[in-house]
C-alpha cells in the first residue's frame, strides 16, 4: 500500500511539473525600429505566428515594433549582446557602419538591377560568408529577407531629377559611411543622424530632406511632412534575420529547429511583403499629394557615384569588393 501511495505521489508530482512546464513557454523578444505597418514589422508578426504554432506553444514571441526596444539598428545589435533583445532583422549597411566594415560589401550604389539580383547574390556563398561574421558580434544569422526596399530621396524643397538638384540641400543620412560619401558626390550636405531624431528634424526644417525606401516613408508618416519623393534607387542594403547567439544556444534542440524553420519561412515572406508594401506606399504618397517622380537620366547619378566605389574598396578591401562585383556580374539577368 505504501509503495502504491509513493508511486501515486511521484506520478502526481511529475504530472504537476508537466503542467507547470506547459504553462511556462520560453518567451523571446523580437524588435523592429520601424512602424507596425512596415514590411519588417509585419514579417516579425509572421515569425511570431509560425514559431508559436510550430512549437506547440512552447515558444512565446513578443513583438516590439516602432523602436519600442531599440531606436535604431546599432542599438538593436547591442540589445542582442546585452540580452535585452532576442530576435530581429538588421540591414547589412548598419552593421558595417559601426561593427564590421566587411558588411558594407553590398553597398555599391546603383550596382543592383533589381531586388532579385541582390537576392541571388546574398543567397549564394558570398552572402553566407558575410553572415558568418555576425557570430563574434553576439548574433546568429539565419537568412536574408528583403530589406527596407530601394532607397530614394525625400525633400521638402524640390524634386530631384539630376544630381545638381541636390546641391546645397541638407540631407539626413543614417550613420552609414557609404551614404555620407554618396550624397557628398551629389553636392548635397549629408548629415548623419540617428533614426529616432529624424522625423522632428524634417518637420522643424533642421534638414531639407532625407533618403528612405517608400515603405518606411509611409509607415513612419514622412509622407505627411514632405512634398517630393524622387525615385533615385541609389541603394539597397539587404536585411539579415538573426537571433542572440547565447539565447539560441540555450534553447532545447527541438526549439532551435523551430526557430530555424520559422526564420527560413519569414525571410521568404519578408521579400514578398517588401514588394507589396512598396507598391502600396507609392500609391498612398500620390493619393496624399506627394509628387513622386523618376529621375531624368540615371547615368548622371551613376557617374557621380564612381568615387564611392574606391571609398568602399578602402573600407572593405579590394579582394572582397572584386568578389562582390564578380558575383553581381555573374548573377545579372
Amino acid at each position: 500500500m505504501k509503495r502504491i501511495l509513493a508511486v501515486s505521489l511521484v506520478l502526481t508530482l511529475l504530472l504537476t511539473a508537466g503542467i507547470v512546464h506547459a504553462q511556462a513557454p520560453v518567451t523571446l523578444k523580437l524588435a523592429t525600429i520601424v512602424g507596425p505597418d512596415s514590411a519588417f514589422s509585419t514579417s516579425a508578426v509572421k515569425f511570431k505566428e509560425l514559431a508559436e504554432a510550430k512549437s506547440g506553444g512552447k515558444l512565446k514571441i513578443e513583438v516590439y515594433p516602432g523602436g519600442a526596444l531599440a531606436k535604431n539598428e546599432n542599438v538593436m545589435l547591442e540589445g542582442f549582446q546585452l540580452g535585452t533583445i532576442d530576435l530581429g532583422a538588421i540591414v547589412t549597411s548598419s552593421i558595417g557602419g559601426k561593427w564590421d566594415p566587411k558588411f558594407l560589401a553590398f553597398d555599391p550604389p546603383f550596382l543592383w538591377k533589381d531586388r532579385e539580383h541582390i537576392w541571388r547574390v546574398v543567397d549564394g556563398p558570398l552572402g553566407k560568408d558575410i553572415m558568418k561574421r555576425l557570430e563574434p558580434l553576439g548574433a546568429r544569422g539565419f537568412c536574408y529577407g528583403g530589406g527596407y526596399g530601394f532607397r530614394n530621396v525625400l525633400s521638402t524643397k524640390r524634386a530631384i531629377f539630376v544630381p545638381d538638384d541636390l546641391k546645397g540641400q541638407t540631407i539626413r543620412v543614417p550613420p552609414i559611411p557609404t551614404l555620407t560619401e554618396l550624397f557628398k558626390s551629389f553636392g548635397a550636405n549629408p548629415v548623419p543622424m540617428a533614426w529616432g531624431e529624424v522625423y522632428l528634424a524634417v518637420k522643424q526644417g533642421t534638414v531639407d530632406g532625407l533618403e528612405l525606401p517608400a515603405d518606411v516613408t509611409t509607415s513612419d508618416k514622412f509622407h505627411e511632412i514632405i512634398k517630393y519623393y524622387s525615385l533615385t534607387h541609389h541603394f539597397y542594403p539587404p536585411g539579415i534575420w538573426m537571433m542572440a547567439t547565447t539565447k539560441y544556444n540555450n534553447l532545447a534542440p527541438d526549439l532551435r529547429k523551430v526557430i530555424d524553420e520559422a526564420m527560413t519561412a519569414t525571410c521568404a515572406f519578408h521579400r514578398q511583403e517588401e514588394v507589396k508594401h512598396e507598391t502600396a506606399s507609392l500609391a498612398l504618397m500620390r493619393q496624399k499629394g506627394v509628387q513622386v517622380n523618376d529621375v531624368k537620366d540615371m547615368k548622371l547619378f551613376q557617374e557621380r557615384a564612381v568615387p564611392v566605389y574606391k571609398f568602399l574598396e578602402g573600407k572593405v578591401g579590394k579582394e572582397l569588393m572584386d568578389r562582390v562585383f564578380a558575383e553581381a556580374k555573374a548573377q545579372a539577368r
